[in-house]
């Protein structure tokens, strides 16, 4: 580089001479410009490199508030833009923080000095604004015993507090995850005396049942236009609070159209399980129904089916259905034939009291209250497991050769999949850059 300078400026002076000598240039400097930084920027770096733009092999010193800080001479550039050159004065000290006048004096090749220093104002700001998480966590209740927050998903909102030293603000996590607030309040409090609360609202991160966990670590900030941010970290464990699983004897299959079975009024037919330790509520109903072959007077393509009361039982000592758990579900009429009835209970069944329900043992099926309406299938599929039982008004009696088509859904929590809740346990730490 200092070859290619030193060989630019000599053109330069070749360009100036005649046979007789050096030929004479008492024109100052014109042109000069500094580029970077910009005129009324704000930093947050106390030493910086001055760039711009000056007459080529012009020296170019650089004075911070009258200062001298560092000289450097302009170099060919390309395009030339009018034969000026460029220059950068490396490693500028700016001092303490505060307003700050850079200057720059220029001298061409021939002595001539610029009649006027060309000028730019910046301020060196390198104090962040402060931030704070603000408890509590709003769409969110925290649990006295456990310390824990909880929320209905899928948002809630995270609140903080600044004062007007900041630019902006928003919560980020993960490197390019970013929210921002919707609502700003000024008022007289610490850190004040003009402090700012500002609202951020958080979408919930993807929690399934099969991934019911997400430890996430969001950083409350506030940042000025020179680059200063101010972190407050807010670690969330969001956890799905619920799974559910679908209890099962059949295979899903019918087989022949035969294995079927219906009833009159007042009969019932009921299958036993057995929930695992975690759960704690039968949030659900699955019969598979058959096709009763009756037409719909109406409409001959539409469902002839007829309403039932679905039913959990409480097994009694000989391990048969015993009490009523619920009031029995409804699921009117018309619904489709050859398809799964899928019925979701309003009041999930507590089955955590080892008292009424034995190892957590429970009955699910149904009551006919019209007469061979609705079919239910049946599944022949070997093994049989020998859970089904039908009461003919009278006794409960076990099913030989077929497991009824019944299917029961337990949870941990008592609302379905769709009304899940999350618990947050926030750890504060605070952290600046």
């Amino acid at each position: 580089m200092l070859a290619i300078t030193a060989a630019a400026v000599g053109l330069v002076l070749a360009a100036g001479c005649s046979k007789t000598g050096v030929s004479s240039d008492n024109d100052p400097p014109t042109g000069t410009m500094i580029t970077n930084p910009e005129d009324g920027a704000s930093l947050s770096s106390q030493t910086i490199n001055v760039r711009g733009r000056a007459e080529v092999g012009a020296t170019v010193e650089i004075m911070v508030n009258g200062e001298s800080k560092g000289t450097a001479l302009a170099s060919p550039a390309v395009p030339d833009d009018g034969g000026l050159g460029r220059f950068t004065v490396v490693g500028v000290h700016l001092g303490d923080e505060g307003a700050k006048t850079i200057s720059a004096a220029v001298t061409d090749l021939y002595g001539n000095r610029a009649s006027e220093n060309v000028e730019i104002d910046i301020l060196l700001d390198m104090t962040a604004p402060p931030v704070a998480f603000e408890p509590p966590i709003e769409g969110a209740e925290l649990d006295p015993i456990s310390g824990n927050w909880s929320t209905g998903l899928p948002a809630l909102t995270l609140v903080g507090i600044t004062n007007t030293t900041a630019d902006g603000t928003r919560v980020r996590y993960g490197g390019i995850n970013e929210f921002l607030p919707t609502v700003y309040d000024t008022f007289e409090a610490p850190p004040g005396p003009d402090a700012v609360r500002f609202w951020v609202p958080l979408t919930t991160p993807p929690l399934t049942v099969n991934n019911p966990d997400s430890l996430i670590r969001y950083y409350v900030e506030a940042f000025d236009y020179a680059g200063n941010v101010s972190s407050e970290q807010v670690s969330i464990d969001w956890v799905a609070e619920g799974k559910d699983t679908t209890l099962t004897w059949d295979d899903g299959s019918f087989g022949s159209i035969d294995n079927q079975t219906t009833g009159q009024r007042g009969m019932k037919l009921a299958t036993l399980f057995q929930a695992p330790t975690w759960a704690n509520y039968v949030i659900g109903i699955h019969f598979f129904i058959m096709n009763d072959n009756v037409d719909n007077p109406n409409d001959p393509e539409a469902p002839s089916t007829k309403p039932f009361r679905a039913l959990v039982w409480r097994p009694n000592q000989d391990i048969l259905p015993g009490v009523e758990a619920n009031e029995g579900l409804n699921p009117g009429e018309l619904y489709p034939e050859e398809a799964w009835l899928e019925l979701v209970i309003p009041n999930a069944v507590n089955i955590s009291n080892d008292t009424h329900f034995p190892d957590k043992q429970f009955f699910v099926g149904m009551e006919w209250l019209h007469r061979s309406n609705p079919v239910i299938g049946l599944d022949d599929t070997y093994p049989i497991d020998f859970k089904s039982y039908r009461n003919n008004w009278s006794l409960w009696e076990p099913i030989e050769n077929h497991d009824a088509m019944i299917r029961a859904i337990v949870s941990d929590v008592p609302a379905g999949e769709l009304k899940r809740t999350a618990v947050l346990r926030p750890v504060r730490q605070t952290a600046e850059h």
